[in-house]
């Protein structure tokens, strides 16, 4: 069997839902910090650089034909599983997959640990058709496959199965090479069955992340310059470093995920890295972090403007153009001008 590394080889894969109706979908149910993003390509690499990963779904235009394997499910109370009742609405039960079995990591919000709470106790298919009367699920509102690690194990939560499956043993920091292996053997299957179908990762605000990393890169900056004004008070002279001051100034506005305590502890870890370091190798060091840190100022730049877009999209999809069109026809009879066109169709 051929791994295949780009899901975007096949002209057949059309279904690619909107990464930011989805990530918008997580907003409206009251879920924060996360966003929704496509993986085109199961490259090991590429799939670690967006962690911290959350869960990872696979969406299906339709069911793909069974095998003994769908038949087998896991028996385990410590995992919130639903079956899908509802067919149009497959994204919403995998975020659902995801966001319930996650809350100790994600901000899922009142509304959310309210309906599981309140449905903690109901049989798969009692969960389903939960979510049909939830005013928050109903209005946030699409088979779907999401696989996460939980008490150990990864699992793989099909809202047409039974119930949940668990798959291997793993870690936090093993999991996504299992569900890379999973994944890659059921695409296989899709592929060769002609299944349109395209994968999927929660994960962290792309933005908090670069936020989170902004912050280190300041606190290494001003570790190494003290310790290079220790060994060489000239040294921002020496090397031009006021060339590059102004590319910082706006690192620390981004301190908002750190307590404290984290600043301080952050801040004597380093400071003692920096320690018995030639002063060659600092500046080396300090001009490593300043290009760094322009990359991650661009690509949260890139990820704010992103966000940007997903609201206004939003805003596009929900507004009710229906007055705008009917008084649009209404002028275009007043002054004869639909008249005419359907005479000249005709």
């Amino acid at each position: 069997m051929t791994q295949r590394e780009s899901l975007e080889d096949d002209p057949w894969l059309l279904i690619e839902p909107d990464p930011g109706s989805l990530s918008q979908l997580c907003t409206r149910m009251g879920v924060k910090g996360v966003q929704v993003e496509p993986i085109p390509s199961l490259n090991r690499d590429f799939i670690r650089d967006l962690r911290p990963i959350y869960g990872i779904t696979l969406l299906l235009r339709h069911k793909p034909e069974k095998s003994h394997r769908d038949e087998m499910f896991t028996t385990n109370n410590n995992v919130y599983f639903a079956n899908q009742v509802v067919h149009d609405a497959y994204a919403m039960y995998a975020m659902l997959s995801v966001l319930l079995n996650r809350e100790e990591t994600i901000d899922i919000g009142s509304e959310l640990l309210n309906f599981k709470e309140f449905t903690g106790d109901f049989p798969p298919m009692l969960k389903g058709l939960s979510v049909t009367n939830s005013k928050v699920l109903k209005d946030a509102h699409n088979g779907v496959s999401s696989y996460l690690p939980i008490g150990g194990h990864l699992w793989e939560l099909d809202g047409f199965k039974r119930g949940p499956l668990r798959l291997v043993p793993c870690t936090e920091n093993s999991w996504l090479d299992a569900a890379r292996t999973e994944l890659q053997r059921k695409l296989d299957i899709y592929q060769r069955q002609q299944i349109p179908f395209s994968v999927w990762s929660i994960i962290e605000d792309r933005r908090h992340v670069y936020q989170r990393r902004l912050v280190g890169k300041a606190y290494l900056r001003s570790a190494i310059e003290r310790q290079l004004d220790y060994c060489d008070p000239n040294w921002r002279f020496t090397f031009r470093a006021h060339q590059w001051e102004d590319e910082y100034k706006h690192a620390l506005e981004t301190v908002k995920d750190l307590s404290v305590q984290d600043r301080t502890e952050l801040d004597t870890e380093i400071e003692k890295e920096m320690v018995g370091r030639p002063v060659q190798e600092l500046v080396d060091l300090w001009l490593q972090n300043q290009d760094d840190s322009i990359r991650l100022y661009s690509r949260l730049g890139d990820e704010q403007a992103k966000h940007e877009r997903y609201e206004n999209d939003n805003v596009r999809r929900q507004h009710d153009y229906t007055p705008f069109i009917r008084t649009f026809i209404s002028r275009l009879v007043a002054r004869g001008h639909l008249q005419r066109t359907v005479a000249d169709l005709s």
